[in-house]
């Protein structure tokens, strides 16, 4: 039972007991002047009159209920939308776009950047840095050793990715635990990640 319906069930237990109470004083008010009124038929007279009163009332109060659970419905499915567009732009903002094309250019160089990127905590907006979580080939989950592409559980979980590629993962990386923009898909520094990465890779499955 809600709480307006125990406070309305209150109010008709009370009113229903004063009911009883005044027909004794009733009956005196009323005898010798209109003794042809019972003490049943004033009850009943007086009961009449509070229904009266009490059932706007009540028909007031569903009507608020049901407003109120239109109300909650229409905001509970806005919120759904909002929450369902914006992983919608989350996902598209780490996933290959149509017409990608990465960056290249000299594999040691790319190499040498990704390495000091890996530990450039300069690329988030929180302090983090790719290290911060990866130091020493560790804190990868076991399909880091598959192939990419491969499923990923944070993938699936927060952005709707069945499956993903290194530089898809790295893009996460940056929007999710280091909370900054993700990189151009046509930069030197993302194509550079990538690379040092693959190393990371070959290193965690030595490990």
């Amino acid at each position: 039972m809600t709480e307006r319906a125990e406070k309305r069930q209150h109010l008709l237990s009370a009113l229903s007991c004063g009911v009883v109470a005044s027909a004794p004083l009733l009956l005196v008010a009323v005898y010798g002047s209109s003794a042809s009124l019972g003490a049943a038929e004033l009850i009943e007279q007086q009961s009449s009159r509070l229904s009266a009163l009490i059932q706007p009332v009540a028909e007031g109060e569903a009507e608020g209920e049901a407003e109120g659970e239109a109300e909650g419905e229409a905001e509970g499915e806005a919120e759904g939308e909002a929450e369902g567009e914006a992983s919608a732009e989350l996902r598209d903002a780490v996933a290959r776009p149509a017409d990608y094309q990465p960056y290249e250019g000299e594999q040691a160089a790319l190499l040498a950047r990704g390495e000091e990127l890996f530990y450039d905590n300069s690329l988030s907006t929180n302090g983090m840095a790719c290290a911060t979580c990866h130091m020493a080939s560790s804190g990868y989950a076991d399909t880091f050793a598959q192939p990419f592409p491969h499923r990923v559980g944070m993938a699936l979980t927060d952005f709707g990715m069945t499956e993903v590629h290194l530089d898809e993962m790295i893009q996460i990386c940056m929007v999710a635990p280091m909370a900054a923009e993700p990189l151009a898909w046509d930069s030197e520094d993302l194509a550079a990640l990538v690379e040092y990465m693959k190393v990371e890779q070959e290193k965690f499955r030595e490990r």
